[in-house]
C-alpha cells in the first residue's frame, strides 16, 4: 500500500467515523483548538479514556489539524487480534457474539485498524503473568522500540495513558507508555517529544442526544524521573476535566440517597426543587472556576431554559434506569422517590460504569476533590430538601 492510497483510505475511515458520530446524536464542544496551531514535531496526543462510545467524536479532533501530521494510534492487544468485535461488543447476546465473530472473520476490522495505523502495546494484566516476567518485559521493550523508531522518523502519536476503561470514575492511574516514549526518544536521539494533553467527558444520563467536551491543552515538554513525570501529566489532565450536568446530577441523587439511607426516613422531591438544588451547586462551582480552583464547566448550565431542559432529560434517564420513581405526594403533586438499592449498588471496576452509570458519574465529580466537593454538595442538598419538604 503507497503512503498516498494509505491516506486516502484513513480519511475515508476517518469520514465513517464522523458520519457515526452524527448517527449517534453526539454534539461535540471543543475548547483549546488553538494549540493545534503550529503543533512541534512529533507529538503525542494523550487522552482520557472512559468508553468506546465517544471515539467517533475524535474525529472532530482531527478535522482541526492543520496541517495533518502522520500517526500512530497505540490501542490494547486484541485490537489485532482478529477477534476484536466479538469480544468486546459481543457479550450481550449469543446471538450477537455470533454476528460480530463473523464479521471478525472477514479480516475487515483488523484491515481497518492496521489502516489507521493502530500498534498495541502489551499489557501486564493478571492473566498473562503465566509468562515470565522476562518474557513480558522484553515484549513491552521491543514494542516500545517499535513505536519510538516511528515517533523519531516524525510521526506523531495517539496514546491512551490509562490504559483501560475499567474504574470506578475520575481519572484512572497514569501509566508509564508516555513516559517511556519521551524518555527513550531524548536519551537515545537527543530529541524532544511534546505532549498535547486531552480530556473527553460525555454528559452521558440524559436521554436523546449526548455532548461531548473535549478540551486540549497547550503542548508541553516534561522532564524528569517517571513518578514526577506520571504525576504532573495526571495533574495536566486532570485539569482540563469538564463538569457535566451528569456529574453533578448524579452526585446530588446520590448523597440524597445516602442520607435516606442513614436516616431511613423516605425523601420526595420535586423537579423544581431538583432544579434549585443544582442551581445552588452550579452558582458556586462559578465562582470556583472563575478563581480557578476548580475546572472548567458546561457553562450554558447558568442559562435556566438550559439548565430545565437538561433537568428532565436527567430525571428522564433515571426512571428509565430504575433510580427514580415517579409517585404523588399527598398534596397530588407528583414527586420523585429513590432507589436507594439501585443508586448505591456496587459492582466490580471492570463492571462498574456500566452496571452503575450514576455512580460513576458521582465519583467523576468527586474525583476533583472529594472534601471540596461534599462541602459544596451539602449546601446544595440543604437548598433543594427545603425547597422539596
Amino acid at each position: 500500500m503507497t503512503d498516498r492510497i494509505g491516506r486516502v483510505l484513513r480519511e475515508i475511515i476517518v469520514f465513517i467515523f464522523h458520519v457515526a458520530s452524527k448517527i449517534m446524536r453526539q454534539r461535540p464542544h471543543l475548547s483549546g483548538v488553538e494549540h493545534l496551531a503550529q503543533l512541534p514535531s512529533p507529538v503525542i496526543f494523550s487522552l482520557t479514556h472512559d468508553s468506546y462510545y465517544e471515539v467517533p467524536t475524535l474525529s472532530m479532533l482531527y478535522y482541526r489539524l492543520n496541517p495533518l501530521p502522520d500517526f500512530l494510534i497505540i490501542g490494547k492487544d486484541d485490537f489485532l487480534s482478529g477477534k476484536y468485535m466479538a469480544t468486546n461488543f459481543g457479550t450481550r447476546s449469543r446471538i450477537l457474539r455470533a454476528i460480530l465473530t463473523l464479521v471478525d472473520k472477514t479480516g475487515l476490522p483488523r484491515a481497518i485498524f492496521r489502516t489507521m495505523r493502530v500498534t498495541t502495546i502489551h499489557r501486564p494484566f493478571t492473566e498473562t503473568y503465566q509468562k515470565k516476567k522476562s518474557e513480558i518485559k522484553q515484549e513491552i521493550t521491543e514494542q516500545i522500540n517499535a513505536i519510538k523508531n516511528s515517533v523519531t522518523r516524525g510521526m506523531s502519536t495517539v496514546v491512551f495513558p490509562e490504559g483501560t476503561t475499567w474504574g470506578f470514575g475520575g481519572l484512572k492511574r497514569i501509566r508509564s507508555i508516555v513516559y517511556q516514549l519521551v524518555e527513550r526518544t531524548l536519551t537515545t536521539l537527543q530529541k524532544k517529544v511534546f505532549i498535547i494533553p486531552v480530556n473527553i467527558k460525555v454528559d452521558r444520563l440524559t436521554t436523546g442526544a449526548k455532548d461531548v467536551f473535549i478540551r486540549i491543552g497547550r503542548p508541553v515538554f516534561l522532564q524528569c524521573t517517571k513518578d514526577e513525570f506520571n504525576r504532573r501529566l495526571f495533574n495536566l489532565m486532570q485539569r482540563l476535566h469538564t463538569i457535566t450536568f451528569s456529574q453533578v446530577g448524579a452526585l446530588l441523587v446520590r448523597r440524597l440517597a445516602e442520607i435516606e439511607r442513614d436516616s431511613r426516613h423516605r425523601i420526595e422531591i420535586s423537579r423544581d426543587s431538583f432544579i434549585a438544588g443544582v442551581e445552588k451547586i452550579i452558582g458556586d462551582i462559578l465562582e470556583w472556576s472563575n478563581s480557578h480552583r476548580f475546572p472548567e464547566f458546561d457553562r450554558r448550565l447558568l442559562e435556566p431554559k438550559y439548565l430545565k431542559k437538561k433537568t428532565v432529560l436527567f430525571i428522564r434517564y433515571c426512571r428509565s434506569k430504575g433510580y427514580l420513581v415517579t409517585t404523588k405526594a399527598r398534596s397530588g403533586i407528583e414527586v420523585l422517590q429513590l432507589n436507594i438499592e439501585e443508586i448505591l449498588s456496587m459492582h466490580p471496576d471492570r463492571t462498574y460504569r456500566k452496571k452503575n452509570p450514576l455512580g460513576f458519574h458521582a465519583n467523576e465529580m468527586l474525583s476533583l476533590g472529594e472534601r471540596t466537593i461534599l462541602r459544596l454538595c451539602e449546601g446544595s442538598l440543604r437548598h433543594l430538601l427545603t425547597a422539596g419538604s
